[in-house]
């Protein structure tokens, strides 16, 4: 699949690595625990040569050729975890990194609606009154969403409606303030620092995760501008990275002129899949959690995709001359 596929370059992304369960993650996505995590990094080192976030910034910019079959790992959300759990992983296993913050959740300061919504489901499915129920529903179809099961209609509220997750929170008794205090679920400033005397590198995640395509331009150039320059000016970086939450569905060209343009970012990373983009300075990722699967066949999957949709084009191509 390697041969066939091409390619020098493969970028790897995982949210959470983790033995234990997460009740702010668990209803949202499986990530994988330290076993099948340390299996998915001793597979990539046998066949890839592990490159940092630096490597790939000067590549993008034409400075610096990337050696052959390399791969680019990172990590999203800013989790704890980074630091617990990952960091000393990667360290054993000379592994560098790359770990994308959200700005609005460094320290430990707001909780994101998305993990709101899994702690919601989690008091939900341990059982609520039936008056509890129906005045949960009010609030969700009074927001215009659709639902069969309860937590369903939780899990479904997205950025836009997520005031709702406050309400609910408020009917369940359950104090977020109190959750982030006690669990610390994000990364701290000095746990950054920490990990950056270490050798990692850090990018922007936008300042509060919004699915891009329910942005304005204005609010995608807000959300990633602001972000990134909150994380180089904090933390002293003297480069910029950032990668969308979510995906990069309903960016377009105008975007990414206008924040290199900025100055302030010199890459941007996707979650795509194994696709050739237009732009250096844009790559896409493969997510080694979803589904979650050994690292081995989910990127010999990519690369079949990335064959298939190579020979559709050629396909295509050769159709095209012979109408001509």
């Amino acid at each position: 699949m390697k041969r066939i596929g091409s390619g020098k370059l493969i970028i790897l992304y995982y949210h959470v690595v983790n033995d234990e369960d997460v009740p702010h993650i668990s209803y949202l996505y499986k990530y994988k625990q330290t076993r099948p995590f340390c299996n998915d990094l001793d597979f990539l080192l046998k066949h890839y040569s592990p490159i940092g976030l630096s490597d790939v910034i000067h590549w993008a910019n034409r400075k610096k050729n990337l050696p052959p079959n390399c791969f680019l790992l990172t990590f999203d959300d800013g989790f704890r975890e980074i630091y617990d759990v990952i960091a000393p992983i990667l360290l054993d296993k000379k592994i560098p990194a790359t770990f994308f913050i959200s700005s609005a959740f460094l320290d430990n300061v707001e909780l994101c609606y998305l993990h709101k919504a899994s702690l919601l489901v989690e008091k939900i499915r341990k059982g609520i009154s039936s008056g509890t129920e129906g005045e949960i529903k009010g609030i969700l179809m009074k927001r215009g969403l659709t639902f069969s099961k309860l937590s369903e209609g939780v899990l479904k509220v997205d950025y836009k409606r997520r005031d709702a997750l406050d309400r609910i929170a408020e009917i369940l008794l359950i104090d977020f303030q109190k959750y982030l205090t006690e669990n610390q679920p994000y990364l701290t400033s000095g746990q950054i620092k920490k990990l950056i005397d270490l050798g990692f590198t850090i990018g922007a995640h936008s300042i509060d995760h919004p699915y891009y395509s329910s942005l304005s331009l204005s609010e995608q150039l807000e959300q990633t501008i602001v972000s990134v320059k909150q994380i180089r000016e904090k933390f002293s970086l003297d480069y910029g990275a950032f990668a969308f939450p979510h995906n990069d569905s309903g960016v377009q060209n105008e975007f990414f002129k206008k924040i290199i343009d900025s100055g302030l970012i010199d890459i941007t990373f996707g979650t795509g899949g194994m696709v050739d983009g237009s732009l250096r300075s844009h790559r896409q990722r493969v997510s080694l959690e979803k589904p979650c699967l050994p690292a081995r066949k989910l990127i010999a999957w990519q690369y079949l995709r990335k064959f298939y949709k190579q020979r559709i084009q050629d396909c295509n191509r050769s159709e095209n001359y012979n109408r001509k």
